[in-house]
């Protein structure tokens, strides 16, 4: 697009040039501006997790959920349409703009700036007044085009005190487990309405505007935050805590798989240690060899103890491990706000890894978590101590990290393990912020 001055030109004098910016280009901007952001590096492909980590901050900032299909899509340049307005939106508000349109905006004029051509002679003030409206007229007319693209804007954002979100319990202690929710959107305008389980975008289904009630099952246990959403944009969310009587075992392929398998025969707790037995598979029909990770879990009713002053040790081993090259365990403790993760390794494979406290998600691609690795095959003591939201980690009694967090985890809800193999635990400690045990098994 070319813009010239109303005064003819000699052959000589080159036109004032401005490149509008293709609008992939902005969005592939936009994505490099949060990996920077992110403490990724520009050309970094992230993992499953890394990806899982980006979405729930993008919500929690935003308000907006992108699912995890879209988002790697996007990440991963795979679009030949541009993504949906509320999608862009919610890329460029996590990024620091007020929206796809604000970010837009920015990008063109400094594109604009940057393309002015240099050594121009001195003009007069009568033309820098005419560049100067011109300017502002395009920026007004941007606004307007922002204003018409999201009615909301003209509306006014709709109020979620009018919304109506519940959750009843059919049993407890039990899984699978069925709930029951109540809601009203009815004076809410969207055009679509969705209900999702937890974190895991898999679980999210359609409801209907004109209908307030929705069964739905939770498969794993755990405390989870259901959300009722429209339009993409998360209106109100409600605790759902699914506890169990006692330490339950079962498989999936992946994090993100909504049905597990369980392992319901045979002894999970054994010779003093928790862990699967070769007999438990047998029994349950399960193939150790195929692909997928082992999770152990207990989510008591109450648990005494508040996610940012407490103290956890652990022993564990894997007992078994499949053909793999990086085996790993993960340590969980569960809140009723977020969660603290941390996954221990071999040496070899510590870029693999990652682990999550509160709202800090650590890679092993751009975080030194070299400290983690270690021989899984051997027992290892962990030790997990948050005093004040800090949180420090001991392995064999060294400490190996440390850092402070923001967001409050609140009560702790439960512990468990997730592993590629089959893991072990010999002992569990669970002491309070008096220092007061909690909770302990030597099994």
């Amino acid at each position: 697009m070319y813009f010239y001055e109303q005064n003819p030109v000699s052959s000589s004098q080159k036109p004032f040039k401005m490149n509008l910016i293709d609008d992939k280009d902005l969005v592939k901007r936009c994505l490099a501006e949060i990996k920077q952001q992110m403490g990724y590096t520009a050309s970094a492909r992230l993992s499953q997790r890394d990806i899982e980590h980006l979405s729930e901050q993008i919500e929690a900032k935003t308000k907006i959920l992108i699912s995890l299909s879209t988002l790697k899509r996007i990440l991963n340049g795979q679009f030949d349409r541009l993504p949906q307005t509320s999608t862009l939106n919610a890329l460029t508000c996590f990024a620091g703009y007020t929206g796809w349109h604000d970010f837009k905006a920015k990008k063109i004029s400094e594109q604009t700036i940057e393309n002015q051509p240099e050594n121009k002679k001195p003009e007069s003030k009568n033309k820098n007044h005419t560049r100067f409206w011109i300017g502002a007229g395009i920026f007004l007319l941007l606004v307007l085009m922002t204003l018409l693209l999201q009615p909301s804007l003209l509306r006014g954002n709709n109020t979620t005190s009018e919304v109506k979100f519940s959750a009843r319990q059919t049993s407890t202690a039990r899984i699978p487990n069925s709930v029951v929710f109540t809601y009203d959107v009815s004076k809410t305008d969207a055009d679509s309405f969705y209900f999702q389980q937890s974190w895991n975008e898999k679980t999210r289904i359609s409801i209907q505007k004109n209908n307030h009630t929705l069964t739905d099952i939770y498969y794993e246990p755990g405390y989870h935050r259901a959300k009722l959403l429209a339009n993409g944009k998360v209106l109100k969310e409600v605790g759902v805590n699914i506890t169990t009587k006692e330490w339950v075992s079962y498989t999936k392929r992946a994090f993100t798989e909504i049905k597990p398998r369980y392992f319901c025969k045979g002894k999970i707790i054994h010779d003093g240690v928790l862990g699967l037995t070769d007999e438990a598979f047998d029994e349950n029909h399960i193939d150790f060899q195929q692909d997928q990770l082992y999770f152990s879990t207990f989510f008591p009713e109450i648990l005494k103890a508040e996610g940012d002053n407490f103290m956890y040790k652990v022993r564990f081993r894997l007992r078994k491990i499949k053909a793999t090259l990086c085996p790993w365990i993960m340590t969980e403790v569960f809140c009723q706000n977020s969660f603290i993760y941390f996954t221990n390794t071999i040496s070899g494979c510590i870029s693999e890894i990652n682990a999550k406290i509160s709202d800090n998600y650590l890679s092993g691609k751009t975080t030194d978590l070299s400290a983690f690795g270690c021989d899984l095959t051997q027992w290892q003591e962990l030790e997990i101590r948050v005093i004040n939201k800090n949180v420090g980690v001991y392995l064999a009694h060294k400490k190996i990290f440390e850092k402070p967090y923001q967001q409050a985890l609140g009560p702790i809800a439960g512990i468990g393990f997730a592993s590629n193999g089959l893991f072990e635990i010999d002992e569990v400690v669970l002491k309070n912020h008096q220092n007061k045990v909690i909770y302990q098994a030597s099994f």
